[in-house]
């Protein structure tokens, strides 16, 4: 009351328009303040290794430059977008207001009404700048300890915290509607109940608007029909034929259905269940059991921690082919949800079928069970016939590439061909010499067809800053020269080289599919578990010779226990042998168990 009595002989258009104003340069200011600091609260955490070129003065630099850049490219964007809607919804809405004020009896006049309620609008969104910045420190609280390795907020305490959040957010919206009661009610004279209508009734006006156009949106016709696909009725279910990559099958009539670029999506329109057909090229002749590790849902279990069970495995036949089924289910947020999948491989091309839906407690999959295992049943391949053999031209089984950015040993399969994608394998020594792996590693890749890459970049007590570059450079070369399968690289090394694979794949997160670690240990900077987790691996095999007193079988135990903690999988293979290069058995086991 005492604000408004005050403010009453300032009361004019412009004003309002410099109270909104500021308020959003206010807004401007603290808000890209707040992402720059937050951009810079993992290095200082350590979730960074201390001890890297992350601590060099040039890397600071460039980050306090990126800092810069950053507040200034928001605080730009922000206040340039916000100024025309925030003045478009004080005037429009004061306004309405103001025309229901008549409605109702008021005798104030549009611009004191405009002007007050410009400080309402000013004072929320810098008040509420606060309050957003309170709600955050609260939110990271818990994330800021755990990296620092204080666990003493519990799952329970944070769920109190966020609905104590919620709480403040409603007493703050709450505070706001008791305040423009009172602006309306001392602007146009009338009593408390005639200014709760007066924004109460626009307001259930509006809601009332915006639920029948959603409603309205909701009910139109859905079609995103490909024109080159053709869709005819068949009782329950509709055909769908798919020209780009040459498959047909049935799906649910009333089931929407969305291409992607690599197949196509059936989703329910009641409960969220999906069925949906995704194709890989160029997998070469990899196994059913090879194409289920890299494109079936298990992979997505590992990488998101989510606990899950394989209830079946069988091997089926689909249009005159091969196929493998799982069957497995996973516990998604007090749900369970269960995945059927079939994987077919047809002349290099791989074909993945996955119905997903609940099973508990509302149990859908079971609902959809029948008619999504007719669909699969009714798939089967149009215009695929036997791909006709075309001249490869030779290439080397092994070329030394050296630029002034990186060099390497590149070793090809016999018969390498540019229509099928490889793995690959990155190896790297204690000495910078790539070529030390021909002996040992080279007949493995050589019978498994992957691609060898042995690093002449990376040796021991090389700094981080030169060696990574290269390393990664050489990863981006290589896959200019030959068609790589992204979803299946992985790092090797042996001594300091193995201790590099944790490095470099730490640094290229979700990038390396799994490690081979030859008598080498995890960085003494990696010791933690959230950090391994961070790397992205699925796997790592440990090689240790059993005379070996440098990095012993017991050592790489606890380093595997380290793994294990962070969700890897870990296998450990003792060869007779020294501080050494293991043979070549030890590799073929390891590979073995990394993909199969």
């Amino acid at each position: 009351m005492e604000t408004f009595y005050n403010e009453e002989y300032n009361v004019s258009l412009r004003g309002a328009v410099m109270n909104v104003v500021l308020s959003l340069l206010i807004f401007s200011i603290v808000i890209p303040s707040i992402f720059v600091i937050l951009s810079f609260i993992p290095m200082y955490l350590g979730i960074v290794p201390s001890g890297t070129y992350a601590d060099s003065i040039t890397n600071l630099l460039v980050n306090i430059f990126s800092g810069i850049l950053m507040f200034l490219f928001l605080f730009i964007i922000g206040l340039v977008l916000m100024i025309v809607p925030a003045l478009l919804l004080l005037f429009i809405g004061s306004l309405i207001l103001y025309a229901m004020s008549r409605i109702l009896g008021g005798e104030g006049d549009f611009v004191t009404q405009t002007y007050m309620l410009s400080i309402i609008i000013a004072s929320e969104l810098v008040l509420g700048i606060f309050i957003g910045v309170f709600l955050i420190l609260i939110n990271i609280t818990p994330i800021v300890l755990h990296y620092m390795g204080i666990t003493i907020i519990s799952e329970s305490i944070s769920n109190i915290i966020d609905s104590l959040s919620g709480l403040i957010v409603i007493i703050f919206e709450l505070y706001y509607m008791y305040i423009i009661t009172v602006i309306l009610r001392e602007t146009h004279s009338y009593g408390t109940f005639k200014a709760l209508l007066n924004w109460l009734i626009p307001g259930l006006l509006l809601v009332g608007i915006v639920v029948i156009l959603l409603l309205f949106l909701f009910m139109l016709p859905v079609s995103t029909i490909n024109l080159d696909n053709s869709i005819q009725t068949t009782g329950l279910t509709a055909a769908y034929t798919d020209n780009r990559y040459n498959f047909h099958v049935d799906y649910p009539i009333d089931w929407i259905q969305n291409e992607t670029s690599s197949g196509i999506y059936f989703s329910s329109p009641v409960d969220d269940a999906l069925f949906s057909i995704n194709v890989r090229e160029n997998v070469g002749d990899m196994s059913l059991i090879g194409v289920s590790k890299i494109m079936g849902i298990e992979m997505v279990y590992k990488v998101k921690g989510l606990p899950y069970e394989i209830l079946s495995y069988d091997s089926v036949d689909i249009d005159g082919e091969k196929a493998y089924q799982i069957v497995s289910e996973v516990m998604v947020q007090d749900k369970k949800v269960r995945v059927k999948e079939v994987f077919i491989v047809k002349n290099g091309t791989a074909y993945v079928l996955q119905y997903t839906a609940q099973s508990e407690p509302d149990d859908a999959y079971s609902r959809y069970e029948g008619i999504i295992d007719k669909c699969i049943d009714s798939f089967s391949f149009v215009g695929v016939g036997k791909r006709e053999e075309s001249t490869v031209p030779q290439v080397k089984t092994h070329e030394t590439i050296k630029t002034s950015e990186f060099s390497y040993e590149l070793y090809l399969p016999e018969d390498c061909s540019p229509r099928v994608s490889y793995p690959l394998l990155l190896c790297m020594s204690p000495n910078g010499d790539g070529k030390v792996f021909y002996n040992s590693v080279y007949p493995v890749t050589d019978e498994y067809n992957y691609v060898l890459v042995g690093s002449n970049d990376y040796s021991n007590y090389k700094p981080l800053d030169e060696f990574l570059p290269r390393i990664y450079n050489t990863l981006d070369d290589v896959r200019t020269r030959v068609n790589i399968d992204e979803n299946r690289i992985y790092a090797c090394g042996f001594s300091g080289g193995g201790m590099a694979t944790y490095v470099v794949s730490y640094f290229k997160p979700n990038y390396f599919r799994g490690l081979i670690v030859n008598d080498g240990a995890i960085h003494v900077n990696l010791y933690n578990v959230e950090m391994l987790r961070q790397m992205g691996v699925e796997r790592v095999v440990l090689i240790c010779g059993k005379k070996d007193t440098t990095v012993s079988c017991s050592y790489m135990q606890d380093d595997a226990n380290w793994l294990n903690q962070a969700g890897i999988e870990t296998k450990i293979i003792e060869f007779d042998g020294g501080h050494q290069i293991a043979p070549s058995d030890a590799y073929r086991e390891a590979i073995r168990w990394l993909e199969f």
